[in-house]
């Protein structure tokens, strides 16, 4: 990937006061425009961009997601409104979900979206565990 083009230098270290005031967040290292954070314990990458402040956070997948994965994953959040700033990529052997949050997002409301982009990644990660173990048998869950 390639390092993300400089915007204006106005408020250019604010996007990191903000994530750092933000409770979830702990800012490990920060270089320009980019960041290695953890949000929730989760590990991340943070740029600052022109069209926003970009979020990535690495999906704890364990095992090799089944196939069918990445598909089911795309199609649904391609089909939820809420995920229009969303995206999927894969940075080596990571999958990151990546989401765009507005310049001018108050920190207080970052650290609602970050909890809620914690929560997707999540879900995310357990249906790639579920997909990679099958579909198994239903024997017993019924009761």
């Amino acid at each position: 990937m390639n390092p993300p083009s400089l915007p204006g230098q106005r408020g250019a270290n604010a996007w990191l006061r903000k994530l750092m005031d933000c409770p979830s967040v702990a800012v490990i290292a920060a270089n320009g425009p980019t960041a290695q954070i953890e949000v929730g314990g989760v590990s991340a990458h943070a740029w600052w961009l022109e069209a926003g402040l970009c979020v990535g956070l690495r999906l704890e997948l364990g095992a090799e997601p089944a196939e069918g994965w990445l598909d089911d994953a795309t199609l649904s959040l391609a089909a939820t409104p809420a995920a229009t700033d969303d995206a999927l990529a894969i940075d080596g052997e990571a999958w990151l979900l990546w989401h765009r949050y507005d310049h001018d997002i108050e920190a207080r409301q970052l650290e609602e979206r970050l909890a809620l982009q914690l929560a997707l990644a999540r879900r995310l990660a357990e249906s790639a565990q579920t997909a990679a173990a099958g579909p198994g048998s239903d024997i017993g869950r019924l009761i």
